[in-house]
């Protein structure tokens, strides 16, 4: 279902060693959880991650228009501890914009990935009013920006007890949280019309 597990924190091959599912060696991290992805996002591989994962797998719900689901990429197995939902559509503000919604427990550095930071968690950058907040699965969740590459925007906060992360492309693309964005957890419910697009250019961290 899965190709070689990268480094979820710069997207680098992994050495992993055979029998070894919850370490792997990364030449600039060191020890990480590998994170893996499939080639091309398919409903039964959704479902798979999904039904015995540690952390939500998050998708907008109702989907924006003309936005399908892109990617899927998972921190350790079995058992998730980090689950990746790339999203693809028409941009808010013109062109093509492209999502990644990321739950992750802390300590695996998944988000700080995505959004081109050092570190493994965000720390003192979640703190004070929060700028934009989601629905996920029902209950509000305040998210905080970060600082970026000027390509894309980030933001990230809390839900279910563990980070929550949404960064796009382009940075114009945060316009998507203006439209009262609500998440769906897809361990409590795969839709079978779950819109499906083609792979993503930023699935995996680093991309």
């Amino acid at each position: 279902m899965s190709v070689s597990p990268v480094c979820p924190r710069c997207g680098e091959v992994l050495v992993v060693h055979p029998g070894v599912t919850d370490e792997g060696w990364c030449h600039l991290h060191a020890a990480v959880t590998p994170l893996h992805y499939t080639a091309v996002v398919a409903h039964d591989a959704i479902a798979a991650v999904s039904a015995d994962a540690r952390v939500p797998a998050w998708v907008p719900d109702p989907m924006p228009s003309g936005w399908s689901v892109t990617g899927l990429a998972w921190g350790g197995e079995p058992g998730a501890r980090a689950i990746v939902v790339a999203c693809s559509g028409p941009a808010p503000l013109g062109g093509v914009a492209e999502m990644v919604l990321v739950a992750e427990e802390p300590g695996t550095g998944l988000g700080c990935g995505y959004a081109g930071l050092p570190g493994v968690d965000p720390g003192e950058l979640v703190g004070g009013p929060s700028t934009a907040e989601v629905q996920a699965a029902g209950q509000r969740a305040p998210l905080w920006p970060v600082p970026t590459p000027d390509d894309r925007a980030a933001f990230v906060g809390e839900a279910y007890g563990v980070w929550l992360w949404l960064v796009t492309w382009p940075a114009s693309a945060a316009w998507l949280l203006a439209e009262d964005l609500s998440l769906l957890d897809l361990r409590e419910r795969i839709y079978p019309d779950l819109p499906l697009g083609p792979p993503s250019d930023h699935l995996l961290p680093g991309s």
